[in-house]
Formats: C-alpha cells, structure tokens, sequence
C-alpha cells in the first residue's frame, strides 16, 4: 500500500512503460500472462495490479485494432488442435473474455 493506502501498481507501471514499446503480439501475449495470473489467483504483487494491468493491455489491443484480428487468429489456431492443452486453455479464456465484451461478434 502507498502512504494514501491505495495499492501499489507495480505490474502496472511495468506494462504501462512497455506497451508502446512493444508490438501487439507481445502485448497479446502479456494480455495472456495477466489472464492466467488472475484466473489462477497466482498473483506477482496483487489481483487489483493484474486487473488494471490485463484492463491496459486490453484497451491498448483494441484501440489498435489487434484484439479484432487476435480472435480470428485464435478461433483459426484453435480448429487446426495444433495448440497445447496449456495453450488451448489460454484461448479458450481470451474467446470467453472477448465474447463477452463483444456478444454480437
């Protein structure tokens, strides 16, 4: 906690110095590491820092127009069963995520 005792953002502030530096499938899978650390509640500092972290990435992926694209790409990866069972269940949990956001898609 900080001195006002609002949580510390420290993945955060991690992300938030990368995202611009990175291209979209880095920032993909990164959107991916925060999913598995929240759905596992395996958490490097806290679930809120991961929340904000995966809010982050999301907005930038899709104000970018990845996200879009990413769906495509994952419903094709995951019909061709070359994906890992590890693998499998990352994109199963972002088509999720995404169906949700985006119910009409």
């Amino acid at each position: 906690m900080t001195e006002t005792d609002e949580p510390e953002l420290t993945v955060y502030h991690r992300h938030l110095a990368q995202v611009l530096k990175r291209d979209d499938r880095d920032n993909f899978q990164a959107l991916l590491v925060q999913a598995r650390h929240i759905t596992s509640r395996c958490y490097e500092t806290t679930l809120y820092d991961h929340q904000q972290t995966f809010r982050l990435l999301w907005r930038h992926l899709e104000r970018s127009g990845h996200l879009s694209r990413a769906h495509q790409e994952v419903r094709t990866r995951l019909a061709s069963g070359k994906a890992s069972p590890d693998e499998r269940a990352e994109l199963e949990l972002f088509l999720t995520v995404y169906a949700q956001v985006h119910p009409a898609e």
